[in-house]
């Protein structure tokens, strides 16, 4: 018995990084899968990964930008699999640069990307996740530490990241009478994008990644998978029925307020 079995998981951003691992983790714990991402060759990996795990998978190519294309991919997965229960607003997109180097479209982009995404989704799932008995469903966002530390070259990353937490926050006050929780992670891990792409980065900043990356407790890089992924499932699952609103630092204590 599978933690999520039964249960309808839609995950944006799965064709790579933190998302792919949230997709095939998801479906191990016997969920019902709906992913989209805009590379169609990627998303189709994660779809045999997680049919490999047993799963029934949907795979859409979606650009998040487009509300549109979102809108399209939830009625889809209605159609496919009949209801959602859970949302995990993974997909996000940065420019790191100085600040005077940034200009409003990149800003604009970032918003459109990792924010209205996150805005659009759970307005559209919401007739479909609203007033379910038992546990209810579930709406997992996704801040970041740089977020709350706000380093240089995240002039864009950070206000938006905060901006979902915020977000996060006020649906979820508003939206518990339906039985519908939302929480946001900050989450810390070494996935195939941050490593693959962190040669495109200045020097100052790939200095700046790498050594957070291992800035926690545990002095080591985490892991998506193992390290991520469970409390992904925790939060999906309906033993977090009583939590909501919160913010999860799964960083192995990157950040450490208490």
């Amino acid at each position: 018995m599978g933690k999520l079995d039964g249960k309808v998981v839609i995950v944006t951003g799965a064709g790579s990084g933190l998302g792919k691992q949230e997709a095939i983790r998801c479906a191990a714990e016997g969920a019902k899968v709906a992913i989209c991402s805009l590379t169609e060759s990627r998303l189709m990996d994660t779809k045999r990964l997680c049919e490999e795990k047993g799963a029934e998978v949907l795979a859409y190519p979606c650009d998040v930008r487009s509300y549109e294309s979102l809108k399209e991919f939830v009625e889809k997965t209605v159609e496919c699999f009949g209801t959602i229960d859970v949302l995990v607003n993974n997909v996000h997109h940065t420019t790191l640069k100085p600040f005077l180097d940034l200009t409003v479209e990149d800003m604009r982009d970032e918003m459109e990307v990792s924010f209205y995404s996150a805005w659009h989704m759970m307005q559209l799932c919401f007739p479909y996740m609203k007033d379910k008995p038992g546990a209810g469903t579930s709406i997992i966002n996704f801040g970041s530490r740089w977020g709350q530390e706000s380093p240089k070259m995240a002039g864009c990353y950070s206000p938006t990241k905060e901006a979902v937490r915020a977000l996060s926050r006020v649906v979820a006050r508003e939206w518990g009478i339906y039985n519908i929780r939302v929480n946001t992670i900050c989450p810390a891990a070494a996935t195939d994008n941050v490593l693959n792409d962190m040669y495109k980065q200045l020097p100052e900043l790939q200095e700046q990644a790498m050594t957070g990356m291992k800035d926690n407790a545990f002095e080591r890089m985490g892991d998506p998978y193992e390290d991520i992924c469970p409390v992904i499932v925790f939060l999906a699952s309906d033993e977090s029925k009583w939590v909501t609103g919160q913010n999860l630092n799964v960083d192995g204590g990157g950040w450490i307020t208490a």
